[in-house]
């Protein structure tokens, strides 16, 4: 029997999103061709654990307890130690990494050992909305040495490519290979219905009310707080029953509370019928959510490919989103979402009332969701091109299969 091609796969973390989802979807469905070994850090203590992901899967991760989302030098160093020694009894053919650290830490490791075959995604980028011009320019720097160790970059998308390339520089067009997430996105088709009756009897919901959510982790680049701004100038603009569900959790949680609080929007943790605004903290169950919501919102500073985005579609569910990153190559504007400028509130608003307001405009747009992302974003085209360039660079690298 011919050789399996080994691939280590490392992650940040094991916390909610779309480098979670991407990396446990390859390590399973990559088999029999390819044996992986997925390992990653330790999330942080104010992140919801995501192990049920690759758990659901058959996969059970390695936890590299120094491998730390926060630069530290000490665990740092202890990190690319330990990667070194799981390359060292592996023997991997391929070193694939996820996101900033993993890419950081892993492809120095990798580098190193001579790994035969290096391997980055990148799921959105730090160049821009989260640190400082000068900060910002240290970690380019970083990416553009790390660069040169490695054999392919992935990005998640057309406009995240031209980023990479022109926009910041990092790499060289000829590196970069275009490979779209790819989920599990037919449960969000199935019985939903029932799961609609299911979210709405929980909070009490009547018929005409909306229901509009933002789903994901509570962090300064989500932007939570201009969801706030645009639930009070909502208020203003119509008058008729509208609820709101903040789905997720993590380090803006008490900003976002007392902000509502300043404006006098009232929120609470249950599912009190009277309130505006309810925190649901952590599901798992999001295509109960999606079925139930009637609209998702996106605030964020900058995204690569938001997971949600991706899974409202498939459930029928517009969307309405700050215009960032790689969100206009996960949604079509003005057939399945309508977007709006970075941090312009009153846009926002305003293509949210339209949504609530104009009936056709709204099932017109809830019918195209599903039509869009049902092929294009599923895992098993993910795979497929995965396959095909793991297969490409065994070949272009003439590497032995021992």
């Amino acid at each position: 029997m011919a050789e399996k091609i080994r691939v280590l796969r490392i992650l940040n973390r094991f916390n909610l999103g779309g480098p979670t989802y991407n990396a446990s979807q390859l390590t399973k469905h990559l088999e029999p061709d390819f044996e992986t070994l997925l390992i990653g850090g330790p999330n942080e203590l104010n992140e919801h654990d995501s192990l049920h992901i690759p758990h659901s899967l058959g996969i059970e991760p390695v936890i590299i307890e120094s491998m730390r989302r926060s630069m530290n030098f000490v665990l740092d160093r202890a990190a690319y130690r330990d990667v070194k020694k799981i390359i060292a009894d592996f023997r991997p053919h391929i070193v694939h990494t996820h996101a900033s650290k993993a890419g950081a830490v892993g492809r120095s490791a990798a580098y190193k050992m001579k790994v035969p075959i290096i391997v980055h995604t990148y799921h959105g980028h730090v160049f821009e909305a989260y640190f400082s011009s000068l900060i910002s320019s240290f970690y380019k720097t970083i990416e553009r040495n790390l660069a040169r160790k490695t054999d392919a970059i992935v990005a998640l998308s057309v406009r995240q490519q031209a980023d990479l390339v022109s926009r910041f520089r990092i790499c060289n067009k000829d590196q970069v290979h275009v490979i779209a997430n790819g989920f599990d996105l037919t449960k969000f088709q199935e019985e939903k219905a029932i799961k609609r009756s299911l979210f709405r009897k929980k909070y009490q919901l009547q018929d005409d009310e909306f229901a509009i959510g933002i789903i994901g982790r509570m962090v300064p680049v989500k932007n939570h707080t201009m969801f706030v701004d645009v639930v009070d100038r909502v208020s203003q603009l119509h008058r008729g029953k509208v609820r709101y569900f903040v789905v997720g959790d993590g380090e803006t949680n008490l900003e976002v509370r007392h902000r509502f609080n300043q404006k006098n929007i009232a929120t609470n943790d249950n599912t009190d019928p009277d309130t505006m605004v309810h925190f649901t903290s952590w599901q798992k169950n999001v295509d109960e959510i999606m079925s139930g919501l009637d609209l998702l919102v996106l605030t964020s500073l900058n995204e690569g490919t938001p997971v949600c985005l991706i899974e409202a579609q498939a459930s029928n569910c517009p969307v309405v989103s700050t215009d960032v990153g790689g969100i206009r190559d996960i949604v079509i504007d003005g057939k399945t979402a309508l977007l709006s400028p970075s941090q312009n509130v009153e846009t926002m608003s305003r293509n949210i009332v339209k949504l609530i307001t104009d009936k056709i405009l709204y099932e017109s747009m809830s019918s195209q969701g599903w039509e869009f992302v049902g092929e294009r974003f599923q895992y098993q085209r993910m795979v497929e091109d995965m396959k095909a360039l793991y297969y490409n660079l065994i070949e272009l690298k003439k590497v032995k299969l021992d």
